[in-house]
């Protein structure tokens, strides 16, 4: 009985409910000749689930309204799923993209993050995901894009390439006081969002030899460069010719990054033979020298001694056709199997007027040695210290004011030699 008076109270909503929506029909189709249209020739054969737009499924839903007093689930579903579309697409119109942050292992992308600017609000959305290449945007949270930056892992490797790209001309067309705020928030987070993720640390280059002879491999990778003496600074190589190396600021590119230029023969004077310690003064006008456990040989580019010192590892050295025979067996015997080279390290320069000596260590022998001149361009020549030498050093060199580390480590020397013997 009570289920009956229930169908009874539901026969008479409807009933009065297509009663208002078939007047209201006839006021709007008066009024739009689009609804009219759809009325008439395509509502009777149209599938609800064969339209793509808001607009004709409330045609749908009015016309249903008025014929059956009531609507479908299906078709709640899909004016509720085209409803909430057309929100995100009217709030990405109002949003200005300003850049993005990516991702990548190994060039493939592992995740995405857009940054957006709302003029009218001030407001600053961030989304990190799409749908139907609509941006979600959602307000702009630091805390939470830590936290989703922090969780991403490499699958293959213990680096992550972190990359970011500014939308110079969307942020163009705001005003300058907003342009100025885009660029600083911009800058700010591109490092905070670096500084998020230790693996994105582990994915910066450093220098090295390969840099300059197949630099086009390192196009688009980012590397450590000393630009200053008390910090590094990372920068990518954005374009390598047979000629020059351009490299752009990596963190900072808000209004624009800053550009360096580089020639072949300067980057690696400044960023690969900067970082070599001198080992030794060697025979044929060469140096030897270490950097990060690996030896280097650097070799005058001019003759008679002159022109630019050139460094390159020792084993492209041996390899290379610019060395003539009688300096590879010279390397290769003499300094690497023999040692016999005089090490410039614990040096110990003495002067006496007009006259100059040094005393250097012998590598192999661990003997010291000396060499005194009157013309300072001239190659000293070193021999072994004996009691003579160590007279004329006294009677020549004693108010010298590194005579007495000079005598120090002579002594040593020979009290090393006699407990040896």
């Amino acid at each position: 009985m009570e289920g009956n008076k229930t169908k009874g109270w539901q026969k008479a909503v409807r009933s009065v409910r297509r009663l208002y929506h078939l007047m209201n029909n006839y006021r709007i189709k008066a009024k739009d000749p689009d609804f009219r249209e759809f009325s008439l020739l395509e509502y009777a054969e149209v599938r609800p689930e064969e339209v793509g737009d808001l607009e004709r499924l409330r045609y749908i839903e009015q016309l249903d309204l008025a014929q059956k007093g009531y609507i479908n689930t299906d078709l709640k579903n899909l004016l509720s799923h085209f409803g909430e579309k057309e929100r995100l697409i009217k709030k990405d119109h109002t949003i200005v993209p300003i850049g993005n942050l990516k991702v990548l292992e190994n060039g493939s992308p592992l995740c995405l993050v857009q940054l957006g600017y709302e003029p009218v609000d001030k407001t600053f959305f961030m989304a990190g995901r799409n749908h139907e290449n609509i941006p979600l945007w959602k307000p702009f949270d630091s805390s939470r894009l830590g936290d989703f930056l922090s969780a991403v892992h490499p699958a293959m490797e213990n680096a992550l390439q972190f990359g970011h790209t500014f939308f110079k001309e969307d942020v163009s067309q705001c005003s300058k006081e907003d342009k100025d705020t885009i660029c600083e928030f911009y800058n700010g987070t591109v490092l905070f969002s670096f500084l998020t993720n230790p693996n994105f640390r582990a994915s910066i280059l450093s220098p090295t030899e390969e840099v300059p002879t197949d630099a086009k491999k390192f196009v688009g990778k980012t590397f450590r460069l000393p630009l200053s003496k008390n910090e590094n600074s990372l920068m990518t190589l954005t374009e390598a010719t047979d000629r020059y190396f351009v490299f752009q600021s990596f963190l900072k590119s808000a209004p624009g990054p800053e550009s360096i230029y580089f020639d072949r023969q300067e980057f690696k004077r400044r960023f690969l033979d900067s970082g070599i310690t001198l080992i030794a003064h060697l025979k044929h006008d060469l140096r030897l020298g270490v950097r990060s456990g690996m030896l280097q040989i650097g070799k005058l580019d001019g003759s008679e001694g002159k022109g630019k010192l050139r460094w390159e590892s020792f084993e492209n050295r041996i390899a290379s056709n610019t060395f003539s025979a009688i300096e590879k067996y010279y390397l290769s015997n003499e300094v690497i199997t023999k040692k016999n080279f005089l090490v410039e390290k614990d040096a110990v320069l003495l002067q006496s007027g007009t006259k100059t000596a040094q005393l250097k260590k012998h590598y192999g022998t661990g003997q010291w040695y000396f060499a005194e001149s009157n013309d300072p361009a001239k190659e000293l020549q070193f021999k072994p210290i004996e009691e003579k030498t160590l007279k004329n050093i006294h009677d020549h060199y004693g108010q010298s004011k590194d005579f007495n580390r000079a005598i120090a480590k002579i002594k040593k020397n020979i009290n090393e030699q006699t407990i040896q013997l």
